[in-house]
């Protein structure tokens, strides 16, 4: 037995050996081909996040920006953000209040550029008698705690002169145990949980099945982050990072189905066009008939928005303190790349 254990650990730490060597050749090998390395973080299973990786992944988009990515992939922000505060990534796809938590703890870190607009939302069964918030009161409502779409609810919940801590009974659920609970209710209950605070795809999920109603949509934001020692040391590679990120949005924009069949692969889910397209219904990028007309900028709504939900965080203990977000947004890089980004043929894109 003990013979065993030691050549089980000994079979472990040669693997990792060969794949750190492995890995380290390869990023030689690219340092001489012109290829500038970066790692990229991302959730496998946050759809539409996931098809603008999956295009950067199955394309040479990245390669023809003089790039070679690394993708590091998470399945929530947290473990996402840890790998960011360990340096083991350059660049990270995440939600607002995950990317607030972040640049709370380190300086090394700046927002970028926008990422995706996706759905958020208080539901419900979709024949209950609920169609209200008021209507909620004193009820169960399960919610993925310290989540971006959580502090939303509790701040849209607040503005309608409730007190969230007495007045409702918010306990703990996430995502996936969600859609667990919802796909073995009925569209008239979930048992004892009267509304979840959710987005999707547990939402269109839920809707395909006819058996959840949105009570309230909220829209939570997401951006690209990326690292300020990155940044410093390889000013160019950032700016042809965000041209890439650019032009991977025209190219899904225009390769829907595809995008969403390479997520499907990676993801190991089986969603339909129908309901991944119903998860990117917010994002307008994709509905753009020019490169040029691709919009990654983060605008004074967009930053007061982050305000709010800064002070939210701080109010319910998920924050520490304040801090100026405004001077955590650097969209120098963005007005950059789309100096260089005046021309894009989708003919001329490969395929992996």
């Amino acid at each position: 037995m003990k013979n065993m254990k030691k050549n089980l650990i000994i079979f472990f730490i040669f693997v990792i050996i060969v794949l750190v060597t492995f890995s380290f050749i390869k990023r030689e090998k690219n340092k001489e081909i012109g290829l500038d390395s970066i790692r990229i973080g991302w959730q496998t299973a946050w759809a539409p996040q996931a098809q603008l990786v999956q295009v950067l992944k199955h394309t040479d988009i990245l390669e023809k920006n003089g790039l070679f990515g690394e993708f590091k992939g998470f399945s929530y922000g947290g473990p996402l953000n840890e790998a960011a505060l360990a340096g083991e990534v350059d660049i990270i796809f995440t939600a607002d209040f995950p990317a607030i938590n972040l640049l709370s703890k380190s300086d090394n870190w700046v927002i970028v550029s926008r990422l995706i607009d996706f759905r958020g939302g208080i539901i419900v069964p979709k024949d209950s008698s609920f169609q209200v918030i008021s209507d909620l009161k004193g009820k169960v409502i399960s919610s993925p705690f310290g989540s971006a779409i959580h502090l939303y609810a509790l701040s849209y919940i607040k503005d309608q002169g409730f007190d969230v801590k007495k007045e409702f009974k918010i306990e703990h659920l996430d995502f996936g145990e969600q859609l667990s609970v919802v796909q073995k209710g009925t569209s008239e209950s979930f048992g004892n949980i009267s509304a979840f605070i959710s987005a999707d795809p547990p939402m269109a999920l839920g809707e395909a099945d006819g058996k959840i109603r949105i009570l309230k949509p909220l829209s939570p934001q997401s951006f690209v982050v990326m690292s300020t020692n990155f940044i410093n040391q390889n000013p160019k590679a950032a700016e042809k990072f965000i041209r890439s990120f650019i032009e991977s949005y025209y190219y899904y924009s225009k390769n829907q189905s595809l995008a969403n069949e390479w997520f499907r692969q990676e993801a190991k889910k089986d969603l339909s066009d129908a309901i991944l397209n119903q998860t990117s219904s917010l994002e307008k990028n994709l509905q753009v008939g020019n490169i040029k007309d691709i919009d990654v900028s983060i605008n004074e709504e967009r930053v007061v928005q982050l305000d709010k939900i800064i002070n939210e965080a701080v109010e319910n203990d998920l924050l520490k303190q304040t801090f100026d977000i405004r001077k955590r947004i650097d969209l120098k890089i963005i007005k950059e790349a789309k100096k260089n980004n005046l021309e894009f043929d989708l003919d001329q894109v490969k395929v992996k």
